[in-house]
């Protein structure tokens, strides 16, 4: 596998997440990042922005911000950037998000956290009590509907990853609102948040707390593992 292309909806690169995914990773692998965002005016950034009728993905900018954008009118974008991707030959495909991305095409194979997560936490939390810390406010009587379609009792609350320190104060107050519900396993949905806003939900709590970030580099790590095994 010569390359694994690592897609965000927001800005490139995502200094603040790769890396930190790299380091889970148990060989050295090329990274390409394509983003959805570069290259635009914030003025076509706003033309992106989701519609009344739609729940939104928080999109994180370069500078650190972040942006609501429409699942629909960034897809095409994305199956841009998936067709690039397969035109640089990368070996393995990921999309730094957790919306569903069934609706995107590829010869070569595109992880899809909008499917890969859900069913692992499901079965995880499968008979307790689950907290889930969405990215924005906006997202919350969505996330707790899915999580019922799936026969899971899910304490949903927010605090976005992308506000420097203040998600730190943030993430205390949700981590303190799951305390109170008693909630036996937190689910922290975004790939934004880090494990600083981890340790606070799990000391708050005292309770485990499942990291996207950290779920998604352990999936691509099964690929790169197998990879060396089979060439080996």
């Amino acid at each position: 596998m010569r390359t694994v292309a690592m897609i965000t909806v927001g800005q490139s690169p995502r200094d603040d997440l790769v890396p930190h995914m790299e380091a889970v990773f148990s060989r050295k692998v090329e990274i390409w990042e394509g983003g959805v965002l570069d290259g635009l005016s914030g003025e076509a950034v706003a033309d992106l922005w989701p519609e009344p009728d739609e729940f939104g993905i928080v999109a994180r900018l370069r500078d650190g911000s972040s942006t609501m954008l429409s699942h629909r009118k960034i897809l095409p974008r994305v199956q841009l950037l998936v067709d690039e991707a397969v035109a640089r030959a990368a070996g393995l495909i990921v999309i730094l998000c957790g919306a569903d991305w069934s609706a995107l095409r590829s010869p070569t194979l595109v992880v899809n956290p909008g499917k890969v997560f859900p069913a692992i936490v499901s079965a995880l939390a499968s008979g307790w009590k689950l907290g889930v810390i969405k990215p924005s406010g906006a997202q919350i009587d969505q996330a707790r509907r899915q999580f019922a379609n799936r026969g899971i009792e899910a304490v949903v609350t927010a605090a976005s990853p992308y506000t420097g320190e203040q998600r730190l104060r943030d993430i205390r107050a949700a981590a303190e609102q799951l305390r109170d519900a008693r909630v036996d396993l937190v689910w922290m949905t975004c790939v934004g948040m880090d494990e600083a806003m981890r340790a606070i939900v799990c000391e708050v709590t005292g309770k485990p707390a499942i990291l996207a970030r950290t779920i998604l580099a352990r999936v691509i790590d099964e690929f790169l593992t197998a990879e060396r095994v089979t060439v080996s």
